[in-house]
């Protein structure tokens, strides 16, 4: 349960972001859609496969997240799987 919570905080902080955002080296983030990476002190984006968004999901079998490219029904289907 604590990690939907986890995926659904991540989710909405990384809508508000942009990739103007500020950021430190090694943070990945979605950021439109995309997958993020900071280098230096900016985002890179690196588009997902058509029919795909970046999304923060909770981890199955451990505690935390994850972030990767998924279906938004999968997404949200998994976030709600773990309560």
């Amino acid at each position: 349960k604590q990690n939907g919570l986890m995926a659904q905080k991540q989710n909405a902080a990384f809508a508000a972001m942009t990739t103007n955002s500020s950021c430190t080296t090694g943070q990945d983030a979605c950021i439109n859609g995309s997958f993020a990476q900071c280098t230096g002190s900016t985002f890179s984006l690196t588009p997902c496969s058509s029919g795909l968004s970046c999304f923060v999901l909770p981890l199955l079998n451990s505690n935390g997240t994850s972030i990767s490219c998924d279906t938004q029904d999968d997404a949200e289907a998994r976030i709600q799987a773990v309560g």
